[in-house]
């Protein structure tokens, strides 16, 4: 019995040795034991299979978590919204603590654009009767300053405009606002005695005056849809600021903060003017996009014809001995300087 107990306790040492050297992948041979290649080849054989049973046990647990974890995020995402839907909490943000209310007449159809330190506020469109009304715009206390910019629905011209106020402590409201004509030009640069045409829109029927900086006026009357127009001729050289004001039911319109500049030019101005157009025209034109191509062909002409003057010049010899050519490489030929002592040395 004593021996077949040591018999398979050898063994089973042969075996957990075996089985340790193969996980620690150290396979060098055990001291102080003797086994036969066969004995050491199945006892290998066995840890393998052992070590693959063990490492495919790992690969189903890893797929088990993997499937837990995906069957987590989607109860998490399909329980997550209604979840989060009991917290929504309600945000409401203001700035300012008053309201400015605005209300008034311009022409048929403009559109006004209320602004405030520069900024866009809001926007509105005057009705069939050139009334508008722009109200319920938060301020600030303290508020003092707007402008209001009208363009006619024809957008031949503008009128801008800036009103100031005693710094607000409540409500501002304005009523009665009439905005000043708006005001184009055909041609804001002319000739010395030329003429140009200054149109714009108003409320229909009112009587409309033209301004101009050298204390010239000029009146008219809007037709039916608010149209007007003048005839601005006979300026002498100079610049002159314009600007437009109705009169509509016993009112006159607002004066506008801003005016149009027409400048009237004097002969030389005119030549001056003339010629930086047509170094402007020539500037746009090779700068255009349809010359483009044209760019990038010219370079590689310029080189093919080099080329072809390089590999053939016999065939060019006309061009070298035309008279035009002659005359030119003549006219532009630096003159030889002699030499000092040219005489002496022959030349």
């Amino acid at each position: 019995m004593s021996k077949i107990s040591n018999v398979k306790y050898s063994n089973f040492c042969l075996q957990f040795k075996a089985r340790v050297s193969i996980i620690s992948l150290d396979l060098k041979p055990i001291s102080n034991m003797q086994m036969t290649n066969k004995q050491m080849n199945i006892k290998i054989f066995k840890s393998k299979n052992q070590i693959n049973k063990f490492m495919n046990s790992n690969i189903h647990l890893k797929f088990a978590y993997l499937h837990i974890c995906i069957l987590f995020l989607l109860i998490f995402a399909f329980a997550a919204p209604s979840a989060f839907a009991a917290f929504k909490i309600p945000v409401q943000a203001q700035v300012g603590k008053f309201y400015l209310n605005l209300s008034g007449y311009i022409s048929p159809y403009a559109s006004v654009v209320l602004t405030i330190d520069g900024l866009f506020v809001r926007a509105t469109v005057a009705d069939a009767g050139g009334n508008f009304s722009i109200s319920g715009v938060l301020i600030k206390e303290g508020f003092s300053k707007f402008c209001l910019e009208a363009v006619d629905f024809k957008r031949l011209g503008d009128s801008f405009t800036c009103f100031t106020v005693p710094p607000a402590k409540g409500d501002v409201t304005m009523t009665g606002i009439f905005l000043p004509p708006t005001l184009g030009l055909s041609k804001n640069v002319i000739a010395e005695g030329g003429e140009t045409l200054a149109f714009g829109y108003t409320m229909p029927g009112a009587e409309v005056t033209l301004y101009l900086s050298n204390g010239q006026k000029l009146t008219t009357t809007a037709d039916s849809t608010g149209y007007y127009i003048f005839n601005i001729k006979n300026l002498k050289a100079g610049k002159y600021n314009l600007y437009a004001r109705a009169f509509y039911n016993h009112k006159e319109s607002l004066a506008p903060t801003k005016t149009l500049e027409l400048r009237a030019l004097s002969w030389w101005e005119q030549i001056i003017a003339f010629i930086k157009s047509i170094i402007n025209k020539i500037i746009k034109f090779f700068s255009s996009w349809a010359l483009g191509p044209l760019w990038l062909a010219l370079p590689i002409l310029i080189l093919i014809i080099i080329l072809i003057l390089k590999l053939w010049p016999e065939k060019f010899t006309f061009i070298y001995q035309s008279r035009l050519i002659i005359f030119f490489t003549r006219a532009f030929r630096k003159p030889r300087k002699p030499l000092h002592h040219s005489w002496w040395l022959g030349y």
